[in-house]
């Protein structure tokens, strides 16, 4: 399936925008320092790309989904393209969003992940996350070559996280519930030629991604993007509800076109009680932990990969409830 078959009409003008966007962010890599940091050797006259970074990032020991001990400047970085980020398996609110929103950019670059571009996903969390339910997490989401997952002890992950931009100092280190304040920004790069940018963890997927190839001195084949020429004269409006939908909602979930990695929203508000549907938007993690037997039919239904918990507000549930309405009736009526 065509990637981006899922968008609505009115939404595919934003592969127009991310195209102009990213053409705008390729020309500037190298120019704006704000977007980009560049990181080089301080040994006097050691110029050769292979070794850009190599004083600076930490070649820290750490461990894959499959117990391979990596290196992370020598085995990891070195020669690569890659985007790195920070989970941990039992978070309760952003980390599963984070987790399905890369999905999709791994789906775009899936003919190139793991032959010059590839993604790591480091714990936050090594005491519960071992290599054994890394690789658990992620059969969960299927993810293929080219995505590792990796622990390691404590002290070398704090340290990649500061060396990376990505370390928050928690307030409270001593709650159990410190790691759901860890930074949600990723990282993609090019050691090779020494530019990193960071990104927010709700970018737009075929933006990712095409910065991602950019950064690679080697341009494979464009994305499947739409063509200029089809460029709307005008945008047409969005609603609340779809904005939300698209940018909360639709990594996980369809309307009317199939379970992906949650279920098919189609007709839920017939399917489901109001004050229910409501509930389960509002705090997911509560009703799970009460084992409500719905929500638990679910997380085993679909693999073990809990609703998060998106900390939205009354208004904001109603807007996507309405909008996943209005889109069931549509889709109803082009039966």
């Amino acid at each position: 399936m065509n990637p981006m078959s899922r968008f609505r009409p009115s939404l595919k003008s934003l592969s127009i925008i991310a195209a102009l966007l990213t053409a705008s962010v390729a020309g500037s890599v190298s120019l704006a320092r704000m977007a980009t940091m560049r990181l080089a050797t301080t040994s006097p006259g050691n110029d050769t790309q292979k070794f850009i970074g190599a004083s600076y990032f930490p070649n820290v020991a750490l461990t894959n989904q499959d117990g391979v001990t990596r290196h992370f400047f020598d085995d990891m970085v070195a020669g690569k393209v890659v985007l790195i980020n920070f989970v941990y398996t039992t978070c309760k609110l952003s980390c599963p969003l984070e987790t399905a929103r890369l999905r999709k950019v791994y789906d775009l670059l899936k003919d190139r992940m793991g032959k010059d571009i590839y993604f790591y996903s480091i714990s936050i969390d090594p005491d519960n996350d071992t290599p054994e339910v890394l690789k658990s997490y992620r059969q969960r989401f299927k993810i293929g070559e080219g995505w590792d997952f990796l622990t390691g002890d404590e002290e070398s992950v704090t340290l990649l996280q500061k060396k990376l931009g990505l370390f928050v100092d928690q307030l409270n280190p001593a709650s159990k519930d410190s790691k759901e304040g860890h930074s949600l920004n990723l990282i993609v790069g090019n050691q090779a030629t020494g530019q990193w940018i960071k990104r927010s963890h709700l970018e737009n997927a075929q933006i990712l991604a095409t910065i991602l190839q950019q950064l690679h001195p080697r341009q494979a084949q464009p994305l499947d993007l739409a063509s200029y020429s089809k460029a709307p004269v005008k945008l047409t409006a969005v609603s609340p509800g779809e904005k939300l939908f698209y940018s909360r909602c639709a990594d996980c979930h369809t309307i009317g076109q199939g379970d992906s990695i949650g279920p098919d929203l189609k007709d839920v508000s017939k399917k489901r009680d109001g004050a229910w549907l409501r509930r389960w938007i509002n705090e997911p993690d509560v009703m799970l932990h009460e084992k409500d037997p719905v929500a638990t039919e679910l997380l085993t239904r679909f693999n073990g990969i809990n609703m998060p918990n998106l900390k939205l507000d009354d208004g904001a549930i109603e807007q996507i409830i309405q909008f996943i309405d209005s889109e069931s009736s549509s889709a109803a009526q082009t039966r």
